[in-house]
């Protein structure tokens, strides 16, 4: 009885994500520094996969892209930015293999104020983006 318990209690939580171990928020991304000031892109776009080459995304099949990752749109379509079109930011987590994301697109963030420093593509002492994608996001306030 004791193990049924925990799956039981998760399922009536809407915790049960946590039971498979992936990480799940329900609340605003820690990158926002202002959530009033974030524009919104549309309905959100659907994501190239197979433009997601770098290995840290994860293997084919199996990728995950973090929120506040640099995107672009190439073709209608999220691919990676590499500072030839405007920067975006992915609002929420990606996962290639999810079946409960949404198939017709992740949301983008077009402009607003954010914390530079805790955006993924983010390094350096202090953490900034490369400069090719922080010149094309041009509509982001970084702080």
């Amino acid at each position: 009885m004791r193990n049924l318990l925990l799956p039981l209690t998760a399922l009536l939580l809407g915790s049960a994500v946590a039971i498979r171990g992936e990480k799940r928020s329900l609340s605003t991304p820690a990158w926002i520094a202002d959530y009033h000031s974030i524009d919104l892109h549309g309905l959100g776009a659907p994501m190239n996969w197979a433009a997601w080459t770098d290995a840290k995304y994860g293997s084919a099949g199996h990728r995950l892209i973090p929120s506040g990752t640099a995107v672009s749109l190439a073709a209608g379509k999220i691919v990676p930015a590499d500072g030839t079109a405007d920067t975006l930011l992915l609002f929420s987590d990606a996962r290639e293999d999810s079946t409960s994301d949404s198939i017709s697109g992740y949301g983008l963030a077009v402009a607003g104020n954010v914390h530079e420093a805790l955006l993924p593509d983010s390094s350096g002492s202090p953490a900034v983006l490369p400069t090719p994608i922080r010149a094309k996001a041009t509509r982001f306030y970084l702080q």
